[in-house]
């Protein structure tokens, strides 16, 4: 263990130390300019790359460095030493692409392809600044912007608008920010996305004290990210959103909502929804529930008034908050019984109590362009080809029997990991072990599940609730379990806007839109819902974390607006055609898919008619070059009378 620095200048020399010479090699190439350090000392420090060690990513033991890499290693952090100690401004803040392209390669020890390019420059936090559209004038006067929710999306869609001039309003129905991380406050409630990368890229955060922080360490995050835009004077808090409606007239939404009691009405010339989709407590369909004598709590409404110490205590549900929940109370409650009603792969997590070395903090936090490499090599993963993950490789599947490479590889290493922990119970292992492919539902991050149900005190068992006495729950195969305290962590329910009277052109409401099922352009937009974007709306998940696609979503948002400013446009609408095509492309490329060929999975994926709506089945990589401009043709338009395109200036030739 290293022993703790004394100073400011102990603590420098020891955080470079520990730095990852490749990274230490990349800063210093931004920090002096000198590009030519890069071919200098790069083919001596291939292949040292420290490996992220965390889910999804396969890890070998790494090579030991060869005497040749330790010496260009040393005289690599000697100079950064130096370049950090003479307190100058780095010269190269802004790489350009095929620079960018080999330092990449050399941070993560293989090539990128060139779709993720673009986005890993985005994504790994190297530009603040994502516009496309050049902006010919400024937002007028009267156009203003209203958001709903002061979540994670929210934040970042008011970030935007400020940096590119909008007016605008945030509407949030809680006291403070944080949206769901403000409200779920259960035992054990952490992310479990990597603390790296579910962050904004404009905004990264060096000073995570966990690699999967819990939820108060997040929603500080949250809270100082608020702060440093000053968006709080912009944030209209305790105000509960009840609908909205499409002024066709005037060309603008007025949203109603209840404030301290009182009705109030907002307008704007555009809204944007980012309330996000778990909207409140799935709370299941039990038989006499209100006769059961005990509390019942929900994971997503936690009640910190009941003392669980010693209690009997019933958990229904092992997914992402149900593991959680078990792993934080075993050891607090007398007796726990966890009721499975199916089995989920777990994925090997080893990463998912550790903190953050104090020496990789300090790096972070002042070394610049560390925390950017590192949120890069966090990202590796996704940015590369992901044949036969989600999408059945048929080929691949008529010669083994398979789903496809990369399902099947983790599907192994999770029944491999499952193994290790029970290798002497053939039973438990049989119970926990799922019969449909990985992603059929959710797969959890492990954090410990596997070591709570080996308690003592911990029981497991698989069966559905189905109704409830006074003293016990009752199980649909009719096992009865006693108990003091119920607690369900049985999901969220998924509105998709169909929790508000949102009505759009004509009158017609976001619930008739959505009959029978939700859908969207491009994850965003619905037809006959003129200057609305949904953020979070269907076909626009699973696909990246919702850190990635919320600020994919919120540049596409920016740029439909400075179009229209742009352009003079009073309205903008997505035709009915195009978003046809839409749906129809994702729909018939989600029929290749675990999330459709599910097996008997069940789970959130799927809407009340089990259709899939929530995910779109393409690379997330495209979808960010899909969602750089609107494609104007896939809209009607109007145009404000007063205001028509705006005109590049004339240059008149200077004279002396």
């Amino acid at each position: 263990m290293i022993a703790e620095p004394t100073n400011t200048g102990s603590m420098q020399d020891a955080a470079i130390d520990a730095l990852d010479p490749v990274i230490a090699l990349l800063a210093l190439v931004q920090s002096t300019g000198d590009v030519s350090l890069l071919r200098k000392y790069g083919p001596a420090l291939e292949g040292t790359q420290h490996q992220v060690k965390e889910a999804f990513v396969a890890f070998d033991t790494p090579l030991e460095p060869s005497a040749a890499s330790l010496e260009v290693a040393r005289e690599v952090r000697d100079l950064l030493g130096a370049a950090v100690r003479s307190g100058r401004p780095p010269v190269l803040a802004t790489l350009d692409k095929p620079l960018f392209r080999e330092m990449a390669r050399l941070a993560l020890g293989l090539e990128m392809p060139e779709m993720s390019i673009d986005v890993a420059y985005q994504h790994g936090g190297f530009t603040t600044d994502t516009r496309v559209r050049k902006p010919k004038r400024l937002p007028p006067a009267d156009f203003k912007v209203l958001v709903v929710g002061a979540g994670m999306m929210g934040i970042n869609a008011a970030v935007k608008l400020q940096q590119a001039g909008f007016d605008f309003q945030v509407i949030e129905k809680l006291d403070a920010v944080g949206g769901n991380w403000l409200e779920n406050t259960y035992p054990g409630a952490a992310v479990d996305t990597p603390s790296r990368v579910y962050s904004f890229s404009f905004e990264p955060n060096a000073s995570w004290t966990k690699y999967y922080p819990v939820g108060p360490e997040f929603l500080a995050y949250l809270e100082r990210v608020t702060d440093r835009y000053k968006l709080r004077e912009r944030i209209t808090f305790n105000t509960t959103v009840e609908g909205a409606q499409w002024d066709e007239e005037r060309k603008l939404w007025k949203v109603n909502a209840l404030q301290d009691g009182n009705k109030v009405v907002f307008e704007g010339q555009a809204l944007i929804m980012a309330v996000g989709p778990n909207n409140a407590p799935n709370y299941p369909d039990v038989a006499h529930l209100d006769t059961f004598a005990g509390p019942v709590i929900h994971s997503a409404a936690w009640d910190h008034s009941v003392d669980l110490e010693g209690k009997k205590v019933v958990l229904v549900g092992t997914g992402c908050s149900g593991v959680q929940v078990a792993n934080a109370i075993a050891d607090t409650v007398g007796e726990l019984v966890i009721i499975q009603r199916q089995p989920e792969h777990i994925i090997p997590n080893p990463a998912a109590h550790d903190p953050v070395d104090e020496l990789e903090r300090w790096a972070m936090e002042h070394i610049p362009f560390v925390v950017q490499w590192k949120r890069l090599q966090s990202l590796a993963s996704a940015m590369q080809d992901m044949h036969g993950m989600v999408m059945k490789d048929e080929e691949y599947a008529a010669k083994t029997g398979g789903f496809g490479p990369i399902n099947d590889g983790i599907r192994m290493m999770c029944e491999a990991y499952l193994k290790s922990h029970f290798p002497d119970d053939p039973g438990m292992v049989a119970l926990l072990t799922p019969s449909f492919p990985v992603f059929a539902k959710r797969p959890i991050l492990d954090c410990g599940f596997y070591e709570t149900l080996k308690k003592r005190n911990v029981s497991i068992v698989r069966g559905a609730l189905a109704a409830c006495d006074e003293k016990a729950v009752i199980l649909a195969d009719g096992t009865r379990i006693e108990c003091d305290v119920l607690l369900l962590s049985t999901g969220y329910k998924l509105f998709f806007g169909r929790q508000f009277d949102i009505r759009g052109s004509g009158g017609r409401t976001l619930k008739q839109a959505f009959d029978p099922y939700p859908f969207s352009y491009e994850g965003m937009l619905i037809p006959g819902f003129p200057n609305f974007v949904f953020m979070g709306a269907p076909y626009s998940y699973l696909v990246a974390n919702h850190a990635v696609v919320s600020e994919q979503q919120v540049h596409y948002a920016i740029e439909l607006l400075q179009w229209m400013v742009d352009d003079g446009l009073s309205s903008v609408d997505v035709t009915e055609s195009a978003a046809r095509a839409f749906v129809e492309d994702v729909d018939a490329n989600l029929a290749k898919t675990a999330w459709v060929q599910c097996g008997n999975a069940h789970g959130y994926y799927r809407d009340h008619s089990r259709k899939v709506i929530l995910a779109v089945p393409r690379h997330n990589s495209r979808i960010w070059h899909d969602t750089r401009s609107p494609r104007t043709g896939d809209f009607t338009v109007t145009r404000r009378p007063e205001m028509g395109p705006a005109v590049e200036p004339e240059m008149a030739m200077l004279t002396i």
